[in-house]
């Protein structure tokens, strides 16, 4: 898929998790937000030709230790603001999509940390044409 069109479907993503929000439906924003995250370390992964992307690659899959790891990875070439993100974004999955715990106020206070992501997903896209 064009990397484009990669960042246009995060950006439709995250605004369909703030209809949810703005719906009072916590657990589908939660999850909304989580994916967009998910994708944004995978698109920044393979941009970066990570070695945890090389593994995804070669397995046909990511699993929740290799995201782990990549966004860490991640954190040494883009700063804090990455790990900071997939930690929220974690906490949305388990917390709000998976045990429900999550009200959508308290999504909507966070939800920028995934926002950011996309910023740094498209600058990364533009940048490398």
């Amino acid at each position: 898929m064009n990397p484009r069109i990669k960042v246009e479907e995060l950006k439709r993503r995250f605004r369909e998790a703030l209809e949810y929000i703005s719906k009072g439906d916590a657990v589908q924003a939660a999850e909304k937000l989580y994916k967009v995250a998910e994708n944004s370390v995978k698109i920044l992964s393979e941009i970066n030709r990570l070695p945890e992307y090389e593994v995804a690659r070669k397995q046909g899959t990511w699993w929740t230790k290799l995201l782990n790891r990549a966004a860490r990875r991640l954190r040494d070439i883009y700063g804090e603001e990455i790990i900071d993100a997939w930690t929220t974004a974690y906490k949305f999955h388990q917390m709000g999509f998976h045990e429900e715990q999550l009200t959508a106020e308290e999504i909507l206070k966070e939800a920028y940390k995934v926002e950011g992501l996309i910023r740094i997903v498209e600058r990364e896209v533009e940048e490398r044409g």
